[in-house]
């Protein structure tokens, strides 16, 4: 029984175990783990710096394979014994039936089983196809060869992933490495832009500094001689008090018109207020750009009778004559509103709208249920959130009193959408500065907003190669 059980665990000993067969030309690497020399050599053959074990991960160098000829001797004697060991075993193996007492002679294809004659008679194995012992067996010893090829692909496939999973992390640590100084230099470029920034501020402060105090030593001094006259003033009614009647009314009129002094106004010390404007290489306006730019289109179904929407879909303008369009409920039939395409749902998008010196316009993002028939700018309290112009106003419905923009007018809005951080931000694409951002909570698809207004100016939506 020692022996049967010893000869059992052999193959498993003599295995290689990358193709799973017993060993071809057996060498021992490092870790003192034996394979096939071609099986082995097939595993590295992508590799360059480290040569792992497949067995035990244990790095080696890739050309330290030992020959080891008295290990492949041993195979050879295990498979005489395995051999023999196979014979002796099939003729054990003339078990008997449990039922019928009688040898198992025959195997039944379609149940798999073991039979004996008595076994196949009906109804139990009605039908089926039933071999001979020997001829299933030798049947079923091809199809297991047909395995082997399958498995091997399998093993060495699954070897060269392990491989390529073996380069990611120095792959990762490279890429690290190199957004660490990217970083690292845009950071350095900016604490230099601030510099030059903070002594330019601080240099006009000080000039104004200088500037403010000169007039304001101006003024005090013009308050001084007043002072003068108001004292010689004084003094000359104390005078006048103790003239006779004739001279008195002879120099009140002089008196009078010196007293006419006008009171010197007073100078107010308010400096202009300094600032830091960042430039649009430190800014994350130019990654939100490359990185999130959607294709924006326009929905004619949407749009008011008044409006035109180009072939392209990227242009509307309003004309006073209505156009003959089909009724749809989606369509708005008081404003000159058009809606924009696609939906969102999530995900973050950036389109930009050419305004050029167009006095009247509105420029959001609004729910797909909007009311058609508002007669007012909708607000974010009823499903709009927008930035709006009229005239040389620009506001945001809902967003309270607030300066919006800069110097610059725009020619151009940037309108930044982050559905999951609930926030629509928009940018003044002329100095690439920042206007407002609205924050809520989206549950409900959002649309591209356009009030076009009532004069023939054209609102575009850019290409982003414009």
């Amino acid at each position: 029984m020692a022996i049967d059980a010893a000869l059992a665990r052999l193959p498993a000993e003599i295995n290689c175990p990358i193709c799973l067969d017993s060993l071809q030309d057996p060498v021992t690497i490092e870790c003192g783990h034996n394979f096939c020399r071609s099986c082995i050599q097939q595993s590295w053959a992508d590799l360059q710096d480290r040569f792992p074990c497949p067995v035990c991960r244990h790095p080696c160098q890739q050309r330290c394979l030992r020959s080891n000829t008295q290990l492949g001797k041993m195979v050879d004697m295990a498979r005489i014994l395995q051999s023999i060991r196979s014979k002796k075993k099939r003729q054990k193996e003339r078990r008997l039936c449990e039922q019928h007492n009688q040898a198992l002679t025959l195997f039944c294809e379609e149940d798999l089983e073991l039979l004996c004659p008595l076994c196949t008679q009906p109804p139990d194995h009605q039908g089926h196809q039933v071999r001979p012992v020997e001829e299933a067996a030798s049947h079923h010893r091809q199809r297991l060869s047909s395995y082997i090829e399958p498995l091997k692909k399998q093993i060495a496939d699954l070897q060269k992933s392990i491989s390529i999973q073996s380069k990611k992390p120095l792959e990762l640590r490279e890429k690290v490495e190199t957004q660490r100084l990217e970083l690292l230099s845009e950071f350095e470029h900016l604490r230099q832009f601030l510099e030059r920034d903070r002594e330019a501020v601080l240099s006009r402060l000080a000039d104004e500094e200088k500037a403010v105090e000169k007039e304001l030593g101006a003024n005090i001094a013009e308050f001084s001689k007043y002072n003068s006259t108001f004292q010689g003033l004084l003094s000359q009614v104390a005078e006048y008090t103790v003239l006779t009647d004739v001279e008195l009314l002879l120099q009140i009129k002089s008196f009078y018109k010196n007293s006419e002094v006008p009171f010197p106004a007073t100078f107010s010390a308010q400096l202009r207020t300094e600032g830091c404007s960042f430039p649009l290489q430190y800014s994350a306006l130019k990654k939100i750009i490359r990185t999130f730019r959607a294709d924006i289109i326009l929905d004619p179904e949407t749009a008011h009778p008044n409006l035109i929407v180009s072939e392209d879909k990227k242009c509307v303008q309003y004309t006073k004559r209505m156009q003959d369009v089909p009724i749809f409920p989606k369509r708005f039939t008081v404003n000159t509103v058009v809606l924009g395409l696609p939906y969102f749902n999530s995900g973050r998008h950036f389109w930009e709208v050419e305004v050029g010196d167009k006095p009247k316009w509105e420029i959001g993002v609004c729910k797909d249920f909007l009311s058609t028939r508002l007669r007012t700018s909708p607000s974010a309290c009823q499903g709009c959130w927008q930035i709006r112009r009229e005239g040389n106003v620009y506001d945001a419905p809902g967003a309270g009193t607030i300066p919006l923009l800069s110097e610059v007018n725009p020619t151009g809005i940037g309108i930044f959408l982050d559905y999951e951080m609930g926030e629509i931000s928009f940018y003044n694409m002329t100095d690439k500065s920042h206007i407002y951002t609205f924050t809520d909570t989206f549950n409900r698809p959002l649309r591209p907003y356009f009030y076009v207004g009532p004069d023939s100016k054209p609102l575009r939506i850019s290409t982003g190669t414009d």
